[in-house]
Formats: structure tokens, sequence, C-alpha cells
């Protein structure tokens, strides 16, 4: 069964609404404050109703005895709800004053409702069913059943085990200690949830990495932490087939891949939360022009109702534009009455009547068509305005070691100097330019970064990201461990800088579609998930908690990608340190830019051996290449082939290739990649790649997903303690005492819950004129910092 975690939610409710049938037809649905806010995010209020409901109660209010009629109750694991639960039967509860009746709270010795169908929103603790079944009101109850629903969907293969705010830092920062355990063991619950829906006992690996060269991981604490709670709930969970195919949960953090959430990204949604101010992370506002020419404000809601966003959020943004054209195009072709009508034709009163039949539904597509043609221009007017073209291009340049011709990139230095003096280049731009270059050329110090930054006139919050990025990674290893990850059984390195060394696995087979000039870098994860597939992937860096019975024979791949592997021919970090320091092109680049710039440097990191030759220099100019999306070839006769039909074919080829891939789906194991720290969409958009070429059912989640201002936001401030508006320290609670779920089972998750607390907070992109709010100050200095989307990386002011 494929997943599909938008809809499996919704079934879980609503299997047990369509499974409760009192004979007398009519129920009552008896909720907690907690379970209330879950039910309403999957089911409208008459989705419920229409299930022979006939109202729905709340558990903490009094109410009225009806023991004519059957009740459904959907509570959370607490024993606030428990000891309720209890009293509505007229059982015995330790917890509970005894009245004159020697029943709690002095009711009557009878049942609030006939019977009682109890579903706990997940696992219900062995204290708490023990006072169940202690409490003597098992005879009333009909059913008692745990949900796995402690989950959020972003889309059908891909979910969040998210946290109450603020995911980064409380992940990453030196200042969060005991929190820190408490939101692994809330992450581990919540993955456990998510392999309850699917049915799925999967075996665990994860990044395995030498703490002092590499720095701390979170993804093997994360592994047994999952793996414990996995061997608690084993048991119920419904035997494997001896034939079914093995299920394989990999664990990976940030630090795998730091380079995806900085690169720039074009697929439509990737381009939406990067480029256009979206409130509440799914509600875009904009302008329409009416037919009369007069203006109207709209909001287009991005989640599962809008059936043109669930169609083409994954695709780059010159398909998904081709297609929305499309369909636009053919609305408006199948519906030529109407159009003939509000252009004032005349119709007979047999089209009127079919007129009037299609005009709410032809408005409603037109409505939402419109709206997403507005919100594509408007991604391109950022696109055009903020010279995202030849930006992203040098992004891919440095990151790939070559141009789009495959030639050796040389003139980086130059580029690079060019946009950062570009005055109309954003600072925001600048830094994730410069966050790139500094990983592509680990040779780099932390002064060297710093003056850079300065000398760009960035602002103190990009500067604290700078700094701040070495504790999501190490700068002088982080390139290293990418190479790495992406490492594949037939390739060695040939090359110690830039990621030219990882080119073999970001080739292209002559029968696949070639990327775009704009997305040729392939991220780490999607070589962890092929790898996986085709059972390459090494298990030194990703061992398993407890190997499968019976391993892949593929599997035995040794010593590929390991950071252990032992012998002279693999280099060690410090070797290789000095062999980039003294071959690496940053040591030209930095040369020029530090002139560029005006920073004075000395000859002493000069190498001759890496200096291109004036012939080589002559590279052609960023702003002379080929169009925005223009893809690569197979052979140079083939580059006057139009991306029209680049885009016909590959849509053919997935057409075709879809009819099949169910059923092989069905025939061979899931593969999960979980990353601590965030997702991107990029890497959403590689697990799609993955899942169509191999025909394997890839599912992908997080705790989050990034959007780059966010991530470089939230990395500026890990060094610095959260303020509140009376100037004093505010102490980080974990997430459960806001979710009402994941806390140890001494702690009632309904006396902590917030309500107020239990949404994502969702920062807004802010003018620079908006004056931002203190609420947050560096560890160990007394002066406070104002870090607020609205100032994000801007430049300083003039002193």
């Amino acid at each position: 069964m494929t997943a599909n975690f938008v809809e499996s939610k919704r079934q879980e409710f609503i299997n047990a609404l369509v499974g409760v049938r009192p004979r007398e037809r009519f129920k009552v649905v008896v909720v907690d404050v907690r379970s209330l806010k879950l039910l309403n995010r999957v089911l409208k209020l008459s989705e419920i109703l229409e299930h022979d409901v006939a109202r729905i109660e709340k558990i903490e209010n009094n109410r009225k005895d009806d023991p004519s009629i059957e009740a459904l109750y959907f509570l959370t694991p607490s024993k606030q709800s428990v000891d309720t639960l209890i009293a509505d039967f007229g059982g015995a509860s330790s917890a509970q004053p005894r009245g004159p009746g020697g029943q709690p709270g002095g009711r009557p010795n009878r049942a609030k409702y006939r019977a009682a169908h109890v579903f706990f929103t997940s696992e219900l603790p062995d204290q708490l069913l023990a006072r169940v079944k202690k409490s003597g009101i098992t005879q009333h109850m009909k059913a008692l059943k745990e949900l796995c629903i402690e989950y959020d969907s972003h889309g059908n293969r891909i979910f969040l085990t998210r946290l109450i705010n603020r995911p980064l830092y409380r992940l990453y920062s030196p200042l969060v200690t005991r929190g820190f355990n408490d939101e692994l063991e809330l992450i581990s619950k919540k993955l456990v949830n998510v392999c309850g829906a699917l049915k799925e006992t999967p075996v665990v690996r994860y990044l395995l990495l030498d703490q002092e060269t590499y720095g701390d991981t979170k993804a093997r604490p994360l592994a047994f932490l999952f793996h414990t709670e996995m061997d608690r709930i084993r048991e119920g969970m419904p035997k494997d087939a001896d034939d079914k195919p093995q299920t394989e949960l990999i664990i990976v953090d940030r630090s795998a891949d730091p380079i995806a959430p900085i690169l720039h990204e074009f697929t439509y949604e990737a381009m939406v939360y990067d480029l256009l101010e979206i409130e509440d992370g799914i509600k875009y506002t904009y302008t329409a022009k009416l037919g009369s020419g007069e203006e109207e404000v709209k909001t287009v809601q991005l989640d599962d109702n809008d059936s043109v966003w669930q169609e083409f959020r994954y695709k780059h943004i010159s398909e998904a534009q081709e297609g929305i054209m499309k369909q636009f195009k053919e609305l408006l072709g199948s519906n030529r009455a109407i159009t003939d009508m509000q252009a004032g034709g005349k119709l007979n009163l047999n089209k009127m009547r079919d007129v009037i039949t299609s005009m709410p539904q032809f408005k409603v597509q037109l409505t939402l068509l419109s709206a997403h043609i507005t919100m594509m221009e408007k991604c391109m007017e950022q696109f055009k305005k903020r010279s995202l073209n030849d930006l992203a291009m040098l992004e891919q340049n440095l990151v790939m070691g070559t141009t789009p011709d495959d030639e050796k990139y040389f003139s980086g230095d130059i580029d690079i100097a060019d946009m950062l003096i570009n005055p109309d280049i954003e600072m925001r731009d600048k830094l994730r330019l410069l966050l790139v270059f500094f990983i592509a050329n680990p040779s780099l110090t932390e002064n060297e970064r710093q003056k850079l930054a300065s000398l760009a006139k960035f602002s103190h919050e990009a500067r604290e990201t700078i700094k701040n990025m070495g504790l999501v990674m190490r700068w002088s290893h982080a390139l290293d461990l990418i190479k790495q990850v992406q490492e594949r059984p037939s390739q060695t390195t040939k090359s110690k800088w830039g990621l030219s060394g990882m080119r073999s696995s970001n080739s292209h087979k002559p029968d696949e579609v070639k990327p775009y000039d704009l997305s040729r870098y392939t991220p780490a994860m999607k070589n962890v998930l092929e790898g996986s597939i085709e059972g390459y992937l090494s298990e030194d860096l990703f061992p398993y908690v407890v190997p499968p019975d019976k391993p892949s024979q593929a599997r035995s791949v040794a010593g590929v990608g390991s950071l252990r592997s032992s012998g002279s021919a693999r280099t060690t970090p410090t070797m290789a340190q000095g062999n980039e320091r003294s071959e690496s092109p940053a040591t030209s680049m930095w040369s020029t830019i530090a002139n560029t710039v005006g920073l004075q440097t000395s000859d002493t990191r000069a190498s001759t051996g890496s200096q291109p030759t004036p012939a080589q220099r002559q590279i052609k100019s960023l702003r002379s290449g080929r169009p925005t999306w223009q893809k690569r070839e197979s052979s140079p006769a083939s580059t006057s082939v139009s991306s029209t039909s680049l885009t016909s074919s590959a849509a053919a080829a997935t057409a075709v290739s879809s009819t099949r891939q169910t059923s092989r789906q069905q025939s061979q194991g899931r593969v999960i990649l979980f990353v601590i720290g965030g997702i991107t969409f990029s890497e959403i958009r590689a697990a799609e790649e993955i899942s169509r070429k191999h025909g394997r059912e890839v599912i992908i989640g997080s705790t989050h997903m990034i959007e780059p201002e966010d991530f470089l936001y939230e990395v500026s401030t890990l060094s610095f303690e959260v303020m509140g508006d009376n100037g004093r320290r505010i102490d980080i609670k974990p997430s459960l005492f806001a979710f009402g779920y994941g806390g140890p089972p001494e702690v009632d998750p309904l006396m902590l819950y917030d309500e107020r607390s239990d949404v994502p907070k969702w920062r807004s992109k802010l003018s620079a004129k908006d004056e931002p709010p203190k609420d947050v100050r560096s560890a160990g200095s007394g002066s406070s910092e104002s870090h607020h989307r609205s100032d994000r990386h801007g430049s300083r002011p003039d002193d």
C-alpha cells in the first residue's frame, strides 16, 4: 500500500467514526481540549456530523447524562482524561474524592452513556491502562484502540516531527542542554507513530561520524532512542510475512549536507517560499484586476484542497509554468460558451442552462489558475530583480567545480568579487553565495571568513550566521564529509578541491533527462537514498543499530564512503586539509576577492601550481551563458532541442513508467530517510526522482521544512540566549510542554498542554524599515542584539 500521510490521519478518524454503529444509529463524540484540535485539523465539522454524530462534547465540561446513546471517545493518553472517562461510567478512581454514593465526586452509580468506544491519539501508558482495567468500567467498553496520528504531513510521502518553534536552536545551540534530550525523545516517539501509521518495523541505520573530526552528530542517539521505542510496541504491530521486503530507515543530520539549505532552488514550491510573502505557512495574498478594471485583494491557501498546487509544487518552475498555462487555455477552450457570454455574446436557452450549471465550477478553477499564474509572475519578477540567474549559476559552478559545459571553473574569484561589490545584489543573497564559497574552500580560516564578511558590509546578524555555521558542521571538514556521502563504489577522488571529485555521481546517463544549468548539484541525501536502494551504502558510514537477519550480498562492499577505512590509500583529514591549502583554487580566489573588496593580503598563500594561465582566465562571463532554464544535452548536436520538447519527453517517460510503478513499489521494501535539522525542497525533489527512477517507495521526513532565510536566521541565533521583553533570559522549555505529548510517564500531558502554543511559528518577510524586537542576547555578553527577519542579513548602517 502506497503511503499517503495527508489521507492517513483523516482515515484514522473516519474509520473510527464509521466503525462505531450503535443500534440506535446516532452516537455522541467526546473529546478533550487537545484531541479536539487534532480532530479539527483533518476533518470539518460537517464531515464529522455526517457519520451519524448527534453532537460533540468536551470531556472537561459538565455534560448531561444520556444513557440511551453510545459515546465515541477521542482522548489524549492523559491521567486527567482517563479519570474523567472512568467517572463517566461510575468506576473507581483513587484520584477523585468519594461521595455519599461511594463513587468519585459523589456521582450516582450509573453510566453517563450506554457504552463507550475509546480511541486514544497515541500509545496509552501501561499504568493508565492498568488504571482503566482496575476501575471496573471495562464492561461498558466496546472498543479501546490506540491511533497513530502524532506527526505532521507536508505531502503524501513527506512527514514532519515538528518541534514547537526554533527547531535548529533546540537541536544545535550549545545553550540547550537538558532540553536537547527531551526533544530527541519527542522526535523518536513521533517517528514510531509514523512507522505505526505505515505498519512497518524497519531496520535502522544512522550516520556515524568521528566526533573529534566532524563534530557532534545527532543521528546516533536518535537511532537508538527510536529502536528502544519500537521495541516497546513491536509486539503489538502486525507480524510481517516471511516474504515481505524489509523497510529501511536511515537517520542523518544536517551536517551531511550543509550546502542544500543555502543554494537557490527553482522548483515551484521552493521559489514560492523563498521569494514570496507567505502568511501562516500556507496563505498568499495578492491583488487581482477584475474585468471592470477594478482591483480586488484575494488570498489563495496552499494546502491539500488546492489541486493545482498539489500537481505542480514539486516541478521545476519552467515545467510548472508551462503546465499551468496549458490548463488555463484548456479551461477557457472547454468553456467557450461562458467566455462568449462574458464577452457579451447571445446564447439560446439550452446553452444558457449549460452555462449556469457549469459556471460555479468554472469560476473556482479559473480563480485558482489565475492565482497561481500571478504567483509565478511574482516569482519571476523577484528572480530578475535579484539577479538570481547569475547568482545561481555562480553557486552551481562553485559547488560543482565546473561550468555547464563541463569545463573546469577558474573564474570564481572574479565573479564572487563582482557580486560582493555589486550594489544591486541583496545582502541576503550575497551571504548565501559567500557561505557556499566558504564550504567549497575549507582552507580558509575563521579570521579570513570574518574579514570578508566585514568588508562586504554584512550586518552583525549575518556575521553571526557565518560564525555559528560551525555549530551545524565543521568548516574544515564539511566538504570532505559531503564527498564521503556522495561517493559510489566505482568512484575515486580525483580532485582535492571543490565538489568536482563528485562529478561521476552527478553525471547522467544518455537516456536520462539532463538537469537544468541552475540545478546541477545533486543533494547528498539523493546519494544516500540511491545507495540504500542499489545496495552500496557503506555500513561503516551508515551502520545498522541491529543488522538485518538476511543482509543483501550487495551491501558487503567494504570501505565505500567510510570515514574509518584503514590503509595508506586514504588521505586523513589532516593531510587533506594541508593538501587543499596548497592546491586549492581558494588560494588564488582569496587574493583576487580580498584585493577587490579592499583587503590587503600577503603572498604567503600564493600557489603557482594552481594558478590558471591567462588563456584559462578567458572564461565566458556568467552573463553571456545559456538561457536561464537551459538543460545540458547528451551531445552538441542536440543543443537546439527546445525546453518544451525536453519537458514533453520527460513527461512522456514519466507517464510510461508510472503504469508500472505502483506494482513495483508494493513488491519491494520502502526506504525512509529522516533528516534531523530540517529538509530542503531540493531534497524533496531528489526523493521524488529516486522513487520514479527505481520504482521504489521513498519516504522522507524531518523536524521541519527549511526556508533559506529562516535557516540563516536561526543559525545566527545559535550562540545567543533568548530574552524576553523585560530583558530577562527566557528558559526554553521542551516542546512536550506545549504539545501535550512525548513527555515522561509521570508528566500528565493535559496538565501542561497550552493550546495557544500548539501552532507552527512562521515568520513574515518584513520590510527593512520595520523595527525589529530585541529578543536574543549573545551568550556571555551583556549587550542585547536585534534579530528579526525585518533586518535580516542587511548591511550595517554607516558609523
